[in-house]
C-alpha cells in the first residue's frame, strides 16, 4: 500500500516545473558559492579542472532541453563520490546522524533486498512499487537492519545521503557541493561537447559497458550485462579524461543549485548524473548522461543517492528565486524600494520591476526584433 510520510521523503523524480506569474518580477542573477578553508586529504582526492567556456545542457531526454554558455574559473572536484570509508570519518568525529537515521527508514530497491526484509516491508510509493520503504535503512545498512558494508567501505559510495547531510558533510571536510555547471562541465572531460564521460556516444568499449546502468526490462529483469544489480564500487568503470570516475549512472549525486519548483511546492536542489535504475535511452526512467538532472528535497535520500564535493573558485551557481509571497507583502507595504532593500540584504542583484516597467521593457524588445512577438 502507499504511505502517506511518502508525500514527504520520497524517490527522487524528475518535475519539470515553471513559476506562475507574478504582479512583481524579480530577475535573477547568478552567484558563486561560499568558500570553505580547506583542510588536507579529507575525503576523495580531488583532480584540478581548468578554466573555460562550456555548453550546458542540451539533452532533452536527461531533463536540460534548453542550452547556455557558461564560464567557470579553475577548480577542483573530488575524483570520485565519498565513499562509506570517507563518510564513516566525518561520523565518528561529529558524530553526525544521517537524515535516514533521523527518519528510521529509508527507500530500497525491491530486488536488492533480502527475503526477510521484503518480506517485513508493505509499505511503498504508491506509483512506483519497486522501491520500498524499508526500516533502518541508512548509510551504514543500505538494504536495511540484515545488511552491512563489508568489504564495501573503501570502494563503494555511501547511499542513502540527503542534500543536507551532503552538505554538512563538504562543510566539515573544507570544501563544498560543486554548482550544476561545475559538476556537468567536469563530468563531460576534456572534449566539452560530450554527453558522457569519454569522447563519442558509443556506451561499450571492447564490449564492456562503460557506466553502471540497467540492462533489460525495469523492474523486472537486469541482465547485469554492466557486471552489477545495484550500486558498484566508485572505480569499477574507467575515468574520464580529467580523471573522474562514476560520474553517470550508479547513484545520483547533490550539487549546491536549487531545482525550480512551483509556488507552493517543497524547496527542492539539483542532482545530476542518474543511477544504475536508469536507461541508456530514456526509455524507461531518465537517459544517463552527464547532463541528467532532477530535483528532490534536502532530506530526501534512497539506496541511490549520493555526492561528491568540490573546491576553489569555478562559478556557474545559481540562487533559488526570492519567496514570492515575501515580496508581494514588501511590495504592498513598502513598495518597490522596500523589495529593492530586501533583496539587497540577502545578497541578491537582482533587477525589481513593476508591472508598467515589465512591459516597457517587453515593448523595448519587441521593438529590437522588427515587431515580431516574443
Amino acid at each position: 500500500m502507499a504511505m502517506t510520510f511518502c508525500e514527504k521523503r520520497g524517490i527522487c523524480f524528475q518535475l519539470f516545473s515553471l513559476l506562475g506569474t507574478r504582479q512583481l518580477t524579480v530577475l535573477a542573477d547568478s552567484h558563486g558559492q561560499e568558500r570553505q578553508h580547506r583542510k588536507t586529504s579529507v575525503g576523495p582526492s580531488q583532480r584540478k579542472i581548468p578554466a573555460r567556456s562550456f555548453t550546458m545542457g542540451g539533452d532533452e531526454l536527461s531533463g536540460a532541453p534548453g542550452t547556455k554558455q557558461v564560464y567557470l574559473q579553475a577548480y577542483e572536484i573530488d575524483e570520485t563520490p565519498v565513499t562509506n570509508a570517507n563518510f564513516r570519518e566525518f561520523v565518528k568525529e561529529t558524530r553526525y546522524r544521517t537524515d535516514a537515521e533521523k527518519y528510521g527508514w529509508s527507500f530500497v530497491l525491491n530486488s536488492s533486498l533480502s527475503k526477510a526484509i521484503l518480506a517485513e516491508s508493505d509499505q511503498h510509493i504508491q506509483d512506483a512499487p519497486h522501491w520500498v520503504a524499508v526500516l533502518h535503512a541508512w548509510w551504514r545498512h543500505p538494504e536495511g537492519r540484515d545488511s552491512s558494508l563489508k568489504e564495501r567501505w573503501k570502494e563503494y559510495p555511501a547511499v542513502h545521503i540527503s542534500w543536507n547531510d551532503a552538505t554538512a558533510y563538504c562543510k566539515w571536510a573544507g570544501k563544498r557541493l560543486p554548482t550544476e555547471a561545475e559538476w556537468e562541465n567536469a563530468a563531460r572531460g576534456k572534449r566539452k561537447e560530450s554527453l558522457y564521460p569519454w569522447d563519442g556516444s558509443d556506451v561499450r568499449r571492447d564490449g564492456r559497458w562503460m557506466m553502471n546502468i540497467w540492462q533489460g526490462r525495469f523492474p523486472f529483469e537486469n541482465l547485469r550485462e554492466d557486471g552489477y544489480h545495484g550500486i558498484s564500487p566508485v572505480k569499477a568503470f574507467p575515468a574520464n579524461s580529467y580523471g573522474l570516475y562514476s560520474t553517470v549512472g550508479n547513484v545520483w549525486e547533490w550539487t549546491a543549485d536549487p531545482f525550480l519548483t512551483r509556488p507552493g511546492e517543497d524547496e527542492q536542489w539539483i542532482l545530476k548524473g542518474g543511477s544504475f535504475v536508469d536507461s541508456i535511452n530514456g526509455e524507461f526512467n531518465h537517459k544517463a548522461t552527464v547532463v541528467t538532472r532532477m530535483g528532490n528535497t534536502a532530506d530526501s535520500g534512497s539506496y541511490n543517492t549520493g555526492f561528491r564535493c568540490a573546491s576553489g573558485q569555478g562559478g556557474g551557481g545559481r540562487k533559488r528565486p526570492p519567496d514570492q509571497k515575501t515580496l508581494q507583502k514588501l511590495a504592498e507595504d513598502g513598495g518597490v524600494e522596500a523589495v529593492q532593500e530586501y533583496l539587497k540584504t540577502t545578497g541578491s542583484n537582482a533587477q525589481v520591476l513593476t508591472p508598467a516597467e515589465l512591459e516597457k521593457k517587453r515593448d523595448k524588445l519587441k521593438e529590437s526584433l522588427g515587431g515580431q512577438e516574443l
